[in-house]
């Protein structure tokens, strides 16, 4: 215990891991919904994914919102490139 009051962790890097540990468990949920043979965990799961994409899309609009989503990376214009 200490007496910090900062964070040890940045908010966009908590958001990161929340965001992709959304991904591996509607992943996970369906990859395990897919060799069940019960029908009725097969719908819980599906619900449970449905309310798991939902908050993750919340974080991803709070991302979007902060500027914290990051653009992937594009192909160097070769024309500038060129005239160099």
């Amino acid at each position: 215990m200490t007496n910090s009051t900062v964070a040890p962790f940045s908010d966009k890097l908590m958001m990161f891991c929340i965001n992709l540990l959304n991904g591996f468990s509607i992943v996970g949920s369906s990859f395990g919904t897919f060799f069940t043979l019960r029908n009725d965990i097969s719908l819980k799961t599906a619900i449970l994914a449905k309310d798991v994409y939902f908050y993750g899309q919340d974080g991803l609009e709070i991302m979007f919102k902060n500027g914290w989503y990051e653009e992937p990376p594009q192909v160097e214009d070769r024309s500038k490139l060129i005239n160099r």
